[in-house]
């Protein structure tokens, strides 16, 4: 009796565990630095000007049903978008150490997606120009916190790119930590950076900082055909249990 009730518990607890399967997705960022070395020793981040665009934003999205978040700033200012339905969630945000300056930033994005939702959330650290001296060497760093994903479809990621004026970004200037559910947990560096060096005069460089993360579910109202048969399963164990114990 006592075997067949573990069977029975075992079939049951798989079958719920497969209709609840989630997508989940998280990414985590802490000490941003932004440094100069070399040549002559400087940058400028323009803020707070009406010649520039707004160079910081977070956004967060439902689709099913639609729902959406999302707002704009200055780099080195605290924002946050959040989304929620049901049991999913979408959320990405950042928050400032000292305002208007990138340095100490921290950031997050993450989706939690349930019962055939699917979303995205988006953390834009920096998109814009920063003017850099000539022969200087820019870099932007910072430490992961959380990289993960996990359920039927999931997957986060922070970049950092540098480009020049004339839209050339090179492989050599770019750092990306990626991680999806089918490759399984993040391995690689926990300090994400990534350089690039003034080769003449001063300049102006574009630099795009980001964190993404995006999770969906198949699940839907009906079972799938291998929930419904390891539920039958559960339930035809349940009475042949009784019948033996009978």
């Amino acid at each position: 009796m006592r075997n067949c009730l573990k069977l029975t518990i075992a079939a049951a607890l798989l079958a719920a565990a497969q209709l609840a399967t989630a997508g989940l997705a998280r990414v985590e960022i802490s000490n941003l630095t932004l440094s100069v070395s070399g040549g002559e020793w400087w940058y400028w981040t323009p803020k707070d000007v009406d010649w520039r665009a707004k160079t910081a934003a977070t956004s967060a999205n439902l689709d099913n049903p639609s729902a959406s978040d999302g707002a704009t700033g200055w780099h080195g200012y605290a924002q946050e978008s959040m989304v929620s339905g049901g049991n999913s969630l979408a959320k990405a945000g950042m928050t400032a150490a000292t305002s208007g300056d990138m340095n100490g930033v921290t950031a997050f994005a993450e989706v939690t997606a349930n019962d055939g939702q699917s979303g995205w959330a988006f953390t834009q650290l920096f998109d814009g120009q920063i003017l850099v001296g000539g022969g200087a060497t820019l870099t932007l760093s910072a430490t992961l916190d959380e990289l993960f994903a996990s359920g039927d479809s999931a997957q986060a990621n922070a970049y950092i790119e540098f480009c020049s004026l004339d839209g050339v970004c090179e492989a050599a200037n770019y750092a990306e930590a990626f991680v999806d559910a089918s490759t399984g947990p993040y391995s690689g560096p926990k300090v994400l950076t990534a350089s690039w060096t003034n080769p003449g005069a001063t300049t102006d460089v574009f630099v795009r900082m980001g964190l993404t993360a995006s999770a969906e579910t198949d699940l839907q109202a009906v079972p799938e055909p291998a929930s419904i048969i390891l539920l039958l399963t559960g339930l035809g164990l349940a009475g042949l249990c009784r019948r033996r114990h009978r």
